[in-house]
């Protein structure tokens, strides 16, 4: 038995040895493809990339594709990046999730390398109504910092142009980095439309507001439309439960309030699902989403459900290919496009 864990311990510590070297094989080669072909050298920090949540989520996907070269940047990955000394010879840091404390941030305007750094989307706000907060260093210095970094990322115009209407930065606008929300997951096996027995996923998330009241309403008439109805609410499900759900649905109607990035909505499209959001970010393209403004308005509940079970009605009688609904829903919402929406906004003067 102690021989046996030994020879573990050799084999973890040369598995080890194996992933450090890869890691300096790929650096050196990305190095030298940034001077032959004078391209941006992007360091990612993936610190927080194990977690089932949003921003775990984003990060591991982002991860996953790493290292990723295409036009002018190259990206890495890296880990814990502490903005305080400059490091091989990268142009900028991008750190999507910074725990890093006010004092680390001195540090960094103080040895000049804060203008390489890119923060967000996980950045601010702390609270979407509270925002800036006062007590919260990083929202009561948010304009000086904007004005000092390379850039905030954020993942919609939506959320760029709040931040920037609240934290008066308009003059800034351009600071903001639009990186989409992103999702890889590619189903080796996406069910059949016709063999998906729910018909509705009605997925529930009020986190800023509560709309909980429009929510019974609309679950209401949604199961009097005798179709198949699974009710789901934010934070109430494990990540393998929804993946087995969405291969059994539809359509999804995402009645949240509000969202950022909606990781999950998008792991649940790339399965083949039709989605409706009253969120015009998260409608990605006009043959496998749609916008229902009226699922925003309180008063209007009722319109909006008679819009989605027209739409409903009319996909279920051309009975699509949900395998190519997936493969559209999926090259939309693949990694690659997030860093090229960086990319190309590093250029975007």
């Amino acid at each position: 038995m102690k021989i046996i864990i030994k020879l573990l311990k050799y084999l973890y510590l040369f598995l080890f040895l194996i992933y450090i070297i890869l890691q300096i094989h790929y650096q050196f080669i990305y190095y030298n493809s940034k001077v032959e072909d004078n391209k941006l050298l992007i360091e990612i920090d993936i610190t927080f990339n194990k977690g089932e949540r949003g921003p775990y989520k984003f990060i591991n996907s982002i991860n996953e594709i790493l290292p990723y070269s295409k036009d002018k940047c190259i990206f890495i990955a890296s880990k814990f990046i502490y903005p305080t000394k400059g490091r091989y010879k990268s142009d900028y840091f991008y750190i999507p999730f910074p725990r890093f404390n006010e004092s680390i941030y001195n540090e960094s305007v103080k040895n000049k390398l804060v203008n390489k750094l890119i923060l967000g989307p996980i950045f601010v706000p702390n609270a979407w109504k509270l925002f800036p907060n006062k007590y919260v260093w990083k929202e009561r210095r948010f304009p000086e910092i904007i004005k000092a970094v390379k850039g905030i990322g954020v993942h919609s115009n939506r959320v760029r142009n709040y931040l920037a209407q609240k934290s008066n930065t308009i003059d800034m606008i351009k600071k903001f980095k639009i990186i989409r929300p992103c999702s890889n997951i590619k189903p080796k096996n996406v069910n059949q439309f016709k063999d998906r027995e729910i018909d509705i996923l009605f997925f529930e998330k009020y986190k800023d507001f509560d709309h909980t009241s429009q929510g019974v309403e609309l679950l209401k008439m949604l199961k009097n439309s005798y179709k198949i109805v699974r009710s789901i609410k934010y934070g109430y499900y494990k990540k393998d439960e929804i993946l087995k759900v969405a291969n059994n649905s539809k359509f999804i109607v995402y009645f949240s309030f509000f969202d950022t990035g909606a990781i999950g909505l998008k792991e649940i499209q790339n399965y083949g699902v039709f989605a409706f959001s009253h969120q015009l970010d998260l409608v990605i393209d006009n043959n496998t989403s749609f916008f229902v403004p009226e699922l925003a308005d309180k008063n209007s509940i009722s319109c909006a459900y008679k819009k989605i079970i027209e739409i409903i009605e009319m996909i279920t009688k051309s009975n699509p290919n949900c395998l190519l609904i997936a493969k559209r829903n999926q090259e939309i919402n693949k990694c690659e496009n997030a860093l090229d929406d960086l990319c190309n906004s590093l250029f975007d003067i």
